[in-house]
């Protein structure tokens, strides 16, 4: 009686366990903006389109698009979507709406809203959308469409039309129809009601009533290829097999990766067979056909204690063992922790769990090794000592059994022990058989340690292994011995590095993973020792490693590195939920189990060899300053701003090459994805931006966002490459290009200004330069000049007195007329009609000309500084002067000057030059037309005269 309810109790507790891990395989997503999901879609390149309450959104696996905004036409809900082309039209609250897929833009649809040429002016609210025949004449009362071989059924408020002939399904009332789906599979339609689900045949005519859904609204279905039928009700989500099996599916509060909401509104099943489910309260997935499953611990065990796993073991019978930092969990049957009164542990740190050859399973924890007894489902504890008692396995880290049948045992600070496992088995089965609970003792058969003949490198064993020749490896930190089992002989290996884990594949081969390096000792066939390894590159530090059907994956952070001997190698990131501590291969299964804290994912084995060949990543979205870009809205502004200063894109993400932004957008994002839900693990990628990188980024989070900030304007060009598994760059899978307009003063119109304001300034610097280059010249020409008029006149005054006194015995007029004779010059005789002035007038005109002789050969000499000199204001100044010579101050010193002039050209002693500076002029035309005006002639007719 009891054996018959414990096997009931184990029935139900496999069936809640079942239960919960079906029930964990959602994935919650939240839009931002938005809270009720009604339309769901896949466009042709995976991308998904999700119709909410606020407007049209793009989810990416990622991210979530916002493709609206407040306020705006856009703004409001949309209850169906469908793709022609490339166009998706939207079914809402504003009517008919056409949203361009190449450009993100919104676009005046083509097809006509409900209603009559009139009633078109003023939006509709549209339910549904009909491509094949447009939507006129479907209003807010049509819920649901479905095109068949007979006509286009329509669900309606008023019950369920084919064409417009009614078809009435059920007695009374006709119901509201909410939802329509054509069953290849079935070979029915299937016909989804305010209270309850129908299924008809393809001619119309038999309807029956599922009554396992009576009671419930039906809003939405959706076909899955296997033949599944996903329902939606507001009583959460339904699934209904190809075998009739039917599933429910609810929202716990308890749970956060149940069913967010259970008022469905959308199904949708994608072409990787993932349920998109709309909700009240948001979207959610349900990935029927995952590449992995994430199981927490709390839903295998039902116990909310954890544990961090560090220890996987399968046995041959299929029953899966898992320790850690609280003891061993034989999964569905028992959880070993220590001080536990039904299934006790020596201690809760469990390094190692070991299946031998006879079926034996062997514990090794912090206080020596259990031994699992099948026939009490207990565990017997034991440790071994050596002869002297001083080293044992107290703290036992592995056990594995030798070709011999002997279990050699490592241990922290004792090294190892051997033991025949018949006289071990003997001995510990004896020592409890009285007391389970005890601590079995023996002495080992050979100890080694790090002193003796066959002396290890170091006290402290982590890990052994078996290789192809039956040769036992063990790892001592930085240090790995081979050990000759029937010797006893010990090798020191170099490794010349710290060794992580120490594995051997199914081969033979040993295999060792270090702090960024991964080594293999290849050992099958007829290896001649010592042998030469292969290594490889991987760039992280190995946490644990497994054979996987001849290649060896190597778990280091979140990435998984996939080796093989023939060169292939490739990488892949290790889904978020968990970072593994121990990772376990199920060759009968082909799954592998990746341990961590509180949980474990498993793994199909096959799907990271999608990551070998990595298919081109898709930018979904830009970012610049903080906000995201959008497309544009029918009448020009941007779709994510209702005042239109957001700045539009011209083109969609995911068809750019070439991102154009301006100076002061320097700060961006580019947000690409893989769709991680395509049922298959993200590659590992780098990336550069030449022109700004110099070395290659790797995209270690978990997204595939990259940023830059405040990169200077110019062009540059973007690549992203799959990374292999020694961390070399792979494939080439998005290349985009990259240019940032410069400021408005660096424009190419601002450079045109600013070269010809260059130039006008070299011009006018190359003027200025030439004319003080002139001016010096003409003051050293006038200084010269000067000088020679100086000799000139010291010459002659020199003549005029050595002729004086040669010819003093003569007559003044015999002198004058020889002189005059000399010269050649005859007195000119200038009748000067002198005004009648007053004695102080005559005086004042004295001083005046004085002043102007004086001051004759300064080209700066002026009438400011002839009114300085004589001491009167230039009013005065100008009344007398003008009242004595009948001219003004300046046509009076200029009089003077060409008469001065004049008399000195008459001469023909000087050059024009020469007269040109002695009587105050700098600039030789200007002095010829003050000459010609005063004479009537130049300057040089005149001196020929």
């Amino acid at each position: 009686m009891k054996q018959t309810i414990r096997h009931i109790g184990m029935i139900i507790f496999m069936h809640i366990i079942c239960c919960a891990l079906h029930a964990q395989r959602f994935t919650n997503i939240t839009l931002d903006g938005a809270q009720t999901v009604y339309a769901i879609m896949q466009d042709s390149q995976g991308l998904m389109w999700i119709g909410t309450d606020a407007g049209l959104f793009s989810y990416d696996g990622y991210h979530s698009y916002r493709h609206f905004g407040d306020c705006t036409v856009a703004n409001t809900r949309v209850n169906a979507l469908a793709q022609q082309s490339n166009m998706l039209y939207l079914a809402t609250g504003n009517g008919l709406q056409a949203f361009d897929l190449d450009t993100y833009a919104y676009r005046p649809s083509t097809a006509t809203a409900a209603g009559t040429a009139t009633t078109r002016k003023t939006p509709t609210e549209l339910r549904v959308i009909d491509l094949r025949h447009g939507s006129d004449g479907y209003g807010s009362d049509v819920y649901a469409l479905l095109p068949t071989r007979r006509g286009l059924l329509k669900g309606t408020i008023s019950g369920l039309y084919l064409g417009r002939r009614q078809i009435a399904f059920c007695q009374g009332t006709q119901p509201l129809v909410n939802a329509l789906a054509y069953d290849a599979h079935r070979r029915c339609y299937w016909i989804g009601t305010e209270g309850a689900l129908y299924r008809a045949d393809l001619q119309l005519n038999s309807f029956t009533r599922i009554d396992a859904l009576n009671g419930h609204s039906i809003k939405c279905f959706a076909l899955a290829a296997n033949g599944t039928l996903y329902i939606g009700t507001d009583d959460g989500l339904f699934s209904l097999a190809a075998s009739g099996t039917i599933s429910h599916y609810q929202h716990d509060s308890h749970d956060a990766s149940s069913i967010p909401n259970n008022i469905v509104w959308a199904c949708y099943v994608d072409k990787w067979q993932n349920v998109w489910i709309g909700t009240d309260n948001g979207l959610s997935r349900l990935s029927s056909y995952t590449y992995y499953i994430y199981t927490p611990l709390y839903k295998a065990t039902l116990s909310n204690e954890g544990n961090c796993l560090h220890a996987l073991c399968q046995t041959r019978d299929g029953e899966w063992w898992m320790g850690g930092t609280n003891g061993v969990i034989r999964q569905s049957k028992a959880w070993y922790r220590q001080n536990n009164s039904q299934y006790p542990l020596s201690h809760n740190r469990v390094r190692k769990i070991y299946q031998d050859r006879e079926g034996g399973i062997w514990v090794c924890t912090d206080h020596g090794i259990n031994l699992y007894d099948r026939r009490s489902g207990q565990m017997r504890n034991f440790i071994v000592y050596d002869p002297t008692r001083r080293y044992s396995t107290a703290w036992a880290y592995d056990i594995l059994q030798d070709r011999q049948g002997r279990m050699w045992m490592a241990s922290y600070m004792g090294g190892i022990f051997v033991v025949d496992r018949q006289r071990l088995v003997q001995t510990v089965t004896a020592a409890t058989a009285s007391s389970p609970s005890a601590t079995a003792t023996l002495v080992a058969d050979v100890h080694l340690a790090d002193h003796g003949a066959n002396a290890l490198s170091a006290l402290h064993v982590g890990q052994l292994v078996t290789d192809a020749q039956g040769m036992v490896w063990a790892s001592t930190g930085n240090h790995v011995d081979c050990i000759n089992p029937k010797t006893m002989k010990v090798e020191a290996v170099s490794v010349g590095d710290v060794v992580n884990y120490l594995m051997a594949d199914a081969r033979g081969n040993v295999w060792m993973g270090s702090n960024g390096k991964v080594r293999c000792y290849v050992m099958e066939g007829k290896a001649a020792w010592p042998v030469k390894p292969r290594e490889w590159q991987i760039g992280g530090k190995v946490a644990c490693m497994c054979d996987v059907d001849g290649r060896t994956w190597v778990v280091s952070g979140q990435e998984c590195c996939v080796i093989g001997l023939d060169g292939k190698s490739f990488r892949f990131k290790i889904p978020q939920d968990i970072t593994p501590m121990t990772v376990y291969y199920s060759p009968t299964q082909r799954q592998v189990v990746m341990g961590g804290n509180d949980g474990y994912v498993t793994l199909n084995a096959d799907a990271p060899t999608a990551s070998a060949h990595p298919r081109r990543l898709m930018l979904a979205g830009v970012m610049v300053n903080g906000s995201q870009l959008q497309g544009a809205m029918a009448d020009g502004r941007a779709a994510g701003s209702g005042d239109g200063r957001v700045k539009t894109l011209e083109q969609a993400p995911r068809t750019m090459d070439r991102l154009v932004i301006e100076s002061d957008e320097n700060n961006f994002t580019l947000q690409l994805t893989d769709l991680p839900f395509s049922d298959h693990p993200s590659a590992v990628y780098a990336y550069r931006l030449e022109g700004s990188d110099h070395d290659w980024q790797y995209m270690t989070h978990h997204n595939l966002d990259i940023s830059y900030n405040g990169l200077p304007h110019g062009s540059y060009h973007l690549t992203v490459h799959a990374v292999d598994g020694e961390g070399n760059i792979g494939d080439e899978v998005y290349r985009l290009d990259i240019s940032i307009l410069p400021p408005w003063y660096l424009s190419l119109w601002a450079k045109l200004v600013y070269t010809l304001l260059a130039a006008a300034i070299a011009w006018g610097s190359f003027k200025f330069v030439w004319v003080r280059k002139r001016l010096a010249e003409e003051r050293r020409q006038k200084a010269e000049i000067l000088e020679q008029v100086d000799a000139r006149m010291s010459f002659f005054n020199r003549l005029a007195e050595d002729l004086k006194n040669a010819v003093g015995h003569r007559s003044f007029d015999e002198i004058l007329d020889l002189t005059n004779s000399y010269l050649g010059i005859q007195a000119e005789k200038v009748e000067i009609e002198e005004p009648e002035l007053s004695p102080a007038d005559q005086r004042l005109l004295k001083e005046i000309t004085e002043a102007i002789e004086a001051h004759m050969i300064d080209s700066d000499f002026n009438v400011t500084t002839l009114q300085e000199i004589v001491g009167m204001g230039g009013k005065q100044l100008y009344r007398k002067v003008k009242a004595m010579t009948g001219k003004t101050p300046v046509e009076y010193i200029r009089d003077i000057r060409m008469h001065k002039a004049a008399l000195m050209l008459k001469e023909g002693k000087f050059s024009v030059s020469e007269v040109m500076y002695t009587v105050g002029f700098s600039n030789s035309s200007y002095f010829s037309k003050c000459f010609s005006k005063a004479y009537g002639t130049t300057p040089t007719e005149y001196m020929k005269r």
